[in-house]
């Protein structure tokens, strides 16, 4: 009995040490396990925290300006470029404060809307005007999306934001110069005309005066009649004094020796190659410059030899859009060809001049154009031939043709010519 006691005993303290040791080897693979999730977590946290690390750098580094703002308009955060584009020290003269401040009353009602449409999901673009804590005022080019949360939900609006104050200021500048351009095409265009007039009246004024005086001395040697003779004395003396008034208006709207500068003649190329890109792009023409270094310096009026190059470009693209066809190219080209002059040429594949046509197309009034006055090429003869130089044209030896005139090159950085 005894030893059946012993023994059952013994079977129990093995059945609980078997336990124990079940437990155990359950608690050491249990506690590896949770160091193993714990190892894996903390990577985890190391890689979001870097995730975050790097994203803070992108946010912190982005040379545009980032914010996030509620449907409200408040400001959650905005990054260092917007901060300085908003002209604030610290973000807590921007943070908790509404968008509004920052962006011009007549804009407010488009960006509510913009606002709006991005927390139903969609993304907005548009353009305002933005106000600065100092007072500056830029230009604003944004683009607004929506921020979501983990369930999908749009819990902010996050715009990235860049200023366009300088792009648009090129735009108006060229503008402008377009339109400085045109304008003195109108009155260089008057100015020919008028011209023209004036040496066409001058001919039978000189006619009438001379007429007269033959009849007066007529007159006068068969012993006419004395009033006859004072009308004809005041004929002549009045076609005299017409004649007078019209040289004096030729004389006023004839061009001058202009007043001239150094001008960078590959400054001036390249900005009248900006001017007609845009437009020759539209049409499918390559514009082209081959620019030398050496050709420096030239003595001219700047915008007058802007306007030369402006029509001799624009005609060669208008004829190269009437005529289409396959490789269409313009190109302007300057050259030093000695020592005193700089070569200026514009090239063209358009469908060329005829050749009883070359020695017209300088004449005013001469086009081929439906709705042209042919004043360009007349306008732009005489401002080259004012820079004591001639403007040709002769056809290429494959298609289109080339126009070509030479500059006096500059001997100073500084020089003016009296009018």
């Amino acid at each position: 009995m005894g030893t059946l006691f012993a023994w059952t005993i013994a079977a129990v303290a093995v059945a609980v040490l078997v336990a124990l040791a079940l437990s155990l080897f359950r608690v050491a693979a249990m506690r590896r396990r949770l160091d193993a999730e714990a190892r894996a977590r903390r990577m985890v946290e190391q890689r979001l925290a870097e995730c975050e690390r790097q994203l803070e750098t992108v946010f912190e580094s982005l040379p545009e300006c980032m914010k996030l703002h509620t449907e409200d308009g408040t400001i959650q955060t905005m990054n260092p470029a917007g901060l300085a584009m908003v002209d604030a020290d610290s973000p807590t003269q921007v943070i908790g404060e509404s968008v509004y401040r920052f962006i011009a009353p007549e804009f407010h009602e488009r960006y509510r809307a913009a606002t709006s449409a991005v927390f139903r999901g969609r993304s907005c673009s548009l353009e305002f005007r933005l106000l600065g804590l100092k007072g500056t005022e830029r230009m604003i080019e944004t683009h607004v999306v929506p921020a979501r949360d983990h369930r999908g939900r749009v819990v902010a609006a996050m715009a990235l934001t860049r200023d366009v104050t300088k792009y648009q200021d090129a735009e108006e500048r060229a503008r402008r110069h377009l339109s400085e351009l045109a304008r003195m095409a109108r009155i260089a265009s008057m100015g020919e005309m008028a011209s023209g007039i004036a040496h066409e009246l001058n001919q039978p004024l000189t006619a009438i005066a001379t007429y007269a005086g033959a009849g007066l001395r007529r007159l006068d040697a068969a012993g006419g009649a004395p009033e006859v003779a004072a009308l004809l004395a005041d004929i002549s003396a009045q076609a005299r004094r017409a004649g007078q008034i019209i040289r004096n208006i030729r004389s006023l709207v004839s061009r001058s020796e202009p007043s001239t500068t150094a001008v960078d003649i590959n400054d001036v190329v390249l900005t009248v190659v900006g001017l007609v890109g845009p437009e020759a792009k539209q049409h499918g023409i390559e514009v082209h410059t081959d620019l030398d270094g050496a050709a420096a310096l030239v003595c001219a009026r700047r915008i007058e030899i802007e306007q030369v190059l402006f029509n001799l470009l624009k005609n060669a693209i208008e004829a190269m859009s009437e005529s289409g066809g396959s490789d269409l190219r313009v190109s302007v080209s300057t050259r030093r060809v000695d020592r005193q002059h700089v070569d200026v040429a514009v090239c063209d594949t358009g469908p060329g001049i005829a050749a009883p046509d070359l020695t017209r197309v300088f004449g005013p009034f001469y086009t081929t154009k439906a709705e042209g006055m042919g004043m360009g090429l007349s306008i732009s003869r005489s401002i080259v031939e004012a820079h004591h130089s001639h403007l040709s044209v002769q056809p290429n030896a494959d298609r289109g043709v080339t126009f070509r005139f030479a500059l006096p090159v500059s001997k100073s950085r500084v020089l003016k010519v009296a009018a």
